[in-house]
């Protein structure tokens, strides 16, 4: 997007954020029902009596019943309270189940997760078996796309280490299928392969005038032809329409993130239409989510673009807010043959630029590190950054995926300096002694839970499984390593209260307090009575967003 697209952008969203909500009166009944379709969700009535509330306030932890007025919390407490001041609001009888904030994924991708889980071919081994699997499996895309159009395969991570040839599908492989379309493979998000039609269309064919951004791969052979594997090159693929991104999160929206319990996602879109397509659909009620967006620089505008927009963090309404911007300051540390390296994006003094730059308006930034290299470059452009402008409190910027690679000391200076880390909890055991959550918490470095995902695995958006993770060992089904599991409520604000208090939001979320939002997540069980085991048994039996019950088991 060009500076001319990004200011009329800028002038629509801000039309968007001031037009009026028109929300009809809600019928009295004693279970509602979701809402419906065309209904703008977020300013209901609603009392929810009988409930085990985990507030997550320390000032009162736990109550029976909450009410809610015009979206917001207005009562915590006794059934009998709740019910005496209920007045016409609808009756939720929670029958005993236990009633926790809304969750918070403070870093997703659900744009490119909905457009890819629409459109693109899933070629993930399993259920694949081969290479040959997946050719056909793009082959049936192909016959039924028109000419010139892009076919795009979606795969897990480390699918060369999945597959019996034990490699990546090559150019070969993908010019088999078809010369007619750019074809392109994503193993994850970072690595990909191409046919030769791909890679002419994004100017990487030719060795002599390929100009790669830095760390950008384009691997060739000895006479200087592409292979087909590339690394870091998402970002060359045109974007979907406003129309297209619409169809693919009507609906699908719902069943990645409402149905799972998310109230509000921190996004991180790949073009403006999927901000015109999230911003439609919000308006007419059919995205029940709360959005913080966060634009990718430079992919979606340059620097300058942004920060001379004028929008600090946090301008917005209830329902749609500018977070700020999203840097690579690596990629995946790899170059798509197995090879580990440090593949850096920018020079110190460019990152410190942007960093000093937008802190310096306001703008708060997550930078993507997975490297050594990647942690101790963005340590660098905050140490300059602070040096910079020293007033405090800092704006608080965040480090995503490697802000612990570090030893302890390393982690504690980040704390010191002003960081938040972030964790994107799973199943199984990634290191002995990582994700260290018990020890960030002792340091005071209360960790970000995020889902961070872009539909390459299925399920990654389920904020639930991912607590669950955080509360049990790898012993347990979880994914913390002995001695770092944190208790339940803990684990729960690594995805509520924690999470808004990064966003600057915890006035609003992240705990269940009178003058909050009335987002909420009813559970079908007490997860404070069962084992760490048993949380990843337990299921979302309903969604409140602002109470309106927007999914219902």
């Amino acid at each position: 997007m060009n500076r001319r697209d990004f200011f009329r952008y800028g002038m629509a969203f801000g039309t968007a954020l001031n037009a009026p909500a028109v929300l009809a009166d809600p019928p009295v009944q004693p279970s509602p029902p979701t809402a419906p379709a065309g209904a703008r969700p977020g300013r209901d009535d609603l009392a929810i009596v009988n409930a085990k509330v985990i507030t997550l306030d320390p000032q009162q932890p736990s109550a029976q019943a909450v009410l809610v007025r015009g979206g917001r919390i207005v009562h915590v407490g006794a059934t009998s309270d709740v019910r005496a001041k209920a007045g016409a609001a609808r009756i939720f009888d929670a029958g005993g189940r236990a009633v926790v904030p809304g969750f918070i994924d403070a870093h997703t991708h659900m744009e490119v997760a909905l457009s890819h889980e629409m459109y693109a071919v899933d070629v993930h081994v399993p259920p694949l078996k081969n290479i040959r699997e997946i050719q056909a499996a793009l082959s049936a895309k192909a016959a039924h796309t028109p000419k010139g159009q892009w076919v795009i395969g979606r795969a897990g991570f480390n699918l060369e280490n999945s597959l019996p040839e034990k490699r990546l599908p090559n150019r070969q492989d993908l010019d088999e299928i078809s010369q007619d379309h750019p074809i392109i493979i994503f193993s994850g998000r970072h690595i990909s392969m191409l046919n030769s039609r791909a890679l002419k269309e994004i100017g990487m064919w030719d060795a002599a005038a390929a100009k790669p951004p830095m760390g950008t791969t384009i691997h060739r052979d000895g006479s200087g032809v592409p292979t087909g594997l590339a690394s870091e090159v998402f970002y060359f693929l045109p974007e979907f329409s406003v129309d297209q991104m619409k169809a693919a999160m009507r609906g699908r929206a719902k069943g990645l993130f409402t149905d799972k319990g998310t109230t509000t996602i921190y996004a991180i879109p790949f073009s403006a239409n999927d901000i015109r397509a999230d911003l439609d659909l919000q308006r007419a009620g059919e995205l029940p989510l709360r959005i913080r967006m966060f634009y990718h620089v430079p992919h979606m505008t340059s620097l300058e673009g942004l920060l001379n927009m004028g929008y600090p963090s946090g301008v917005g309404d209830d329902m749609f807010r500018f977070g700020g911007m999203k840097l690579f300051v690596d990629g995946t540390g790899g170059d798509a043959e197995g090879h580990r390296y440090d593949d850096l994006k920018w020079t110190q003094d460019e990152l410190n630029h942007m960093l000093s730059s937008a802190d310096a308006v306001g703008v708060q930034v997550i930078m993507h590190v997975v490297t050594d290299g990647g942690l101790r470059m963005a340590t660098a452009a905050i140490e300059e950054t602070r040096r910079r402008n020293p007033t405090k409190p800092y704006l608080v910027h965040r480090i995503e995926h490697g802000g612990d690679r570090g030893g302890l000391d390393a982690v504690r200076h980040l704390r010191d300096l002003g960081i938040r880390i972030s964790i994107t909890p799973g199943r199984g055991r990634p290191n002995a002694t990582r994700p260290r959550y018990k020890t960030l918490v002792r340091e005071g470095m209360y960790p970000i839970g995020i889902t961070d995902t872009t539909g390459t695995t299925p399920g990654s958006s389920d904020a639930w499984f991912k607590i669950a993770c955080i509360a049990a060992t790898a012993d347990e089904g979880g994914g913390a390593p002995v001695g770092e599991a944190l208790g339940f409520e803990d684990a729960l604000r690594m995805f509520t209260l924690w999470n808004a208090q990064i966003g600057y939001e915890d006035r609003d979320k992240g705990s269940i307090v009178a003058g909050k939002l009335g987002d909420f997540v009813m559970l079908s069980g007490d997860p404070t009575s069962v084992r760490p085991r048993d949380l990843f048994a337990m299921k979302v039996d309903a969604t409140i967003l602002g109470g309106t019950v927007v999914h219902q088991r």
